[in-house]
């Protein structure tokens, strides 16, 4: 089932990464890149995408006119190694997991959520603050986070050699792709990627205990991956994870497709594998 979530309606021609961060503004946030026949600098609301984003790169950017702006583009859609030779088209901006998550629900494609009673976004819960609240038809209230997946693992020896950073191998006999999060560089190995997301599963795992329903939708932002599972590389988070599970969160996983001419499609719900 494919079911139109959203639609670009400034994208602008595939573009070349020349440097990030740009010669010209510091900021990790901004690039060189050569759109439209000229140089020019691009906002990266994903930063590098964990290594991905190089001078090999193609993306599509959307436009934006505001002369308050310091670049009137923003890298959006990036194709991402999927094999060693294949690349799959994917929404890198972290902004659009929400995005697509509320069209989610406009469209009624989760059942539960049908004929819900309120629905609220940046619904904030004792010091934390949630993506969305929903009051369902059968009277229950739900606190939900999202987050945007960009990556996935690999086949050995089946991944580009331009990846800055080695990317997460499969160690299944009978290999089955997988999105995975989180990801990142971080100085220390001891420390978690992100404490933020670690500090929204114990959070959910609070509204569960104070009488809430409590949900995590990953939304796949890539349409070659099979499964959800958290990555080898943060040990916290993987705990995190399996405890909120095993305290009765609700742990999803959402696949959708982008388009070159900037659609995106809802495909199905995938497997969540917790080890």
């Amino acid at each position: 089932m494919s079911i139109l979530l959203y639609k670009y309606d400034n994208l602008v021609e595939e573009g070349k990464l020349i440097k990030r961060p740009s010669k010209s503004v510091k900021s990790p946030y901004m690039a060189d890149i050569f759109i439209n026949g000229m140089e020019t600098l691009a906002h990266c609301p994903a930063l590098g995408v964990s290594g991905l984003l190089n001078d090999e790169s193609e993306f599509y950017c959307s436009y934006n006119g505001d002369e308050k702006r310091k670049s009137n583009y923003t890298i959006e859609m990036v194709y991402l190694p999927s094999t060693k030779n294949t690349f799959t088209l994917t929404n890198t901006n972290p902004n659009f997991g929400n995005k697509i998550f509320d069209s989610i629900i406009q469209n009624n494609i989760i059942e539960k959520y049908k004929n819900y009673k309120l629905y609220k976004k940046e619904k904030k819960y004792k010091d934390s603050r949630f993506d969305f609240y929903i009051e369902k038809a059968n009277g229950n209230k739900e606190y939900i986070e999202i987050k945007s997946v960009l990556l996935c693992d690999f086949e050995k020896n089946d991944y580009p050699s331009t990846i800055i950073k080695k990317p997460e191998i499969s160690t299944l006999d009978n290999y089955k792709k997988a999105a995975i999060f989180p990801d990142g560089f971080r100085k220390n190995k001891n420390v978690p990627i992100s404490t933020r997301a670690i500090k929204h599963l114990e959070t959910l795992e609070d509204c569960v205990q104070n009488g809430y329903d409590a949900s995590l939708y990953f939304i796949v932002q890539r349409d070659d991956c099979i499964y959800f599972k958290p990555s080898n590389v943060d040990q916290f988070y993987y705990e995190a994870l399996k405890k909120a599970y095993n305290n009765g969160v609700n742990i999803k996983a959402i696949k959708v497709e982008w388009t070159s001419d900037g659609n995106c499609l809802y495909k199905s719900f995938i497997d969540v594998i917790i080890p």
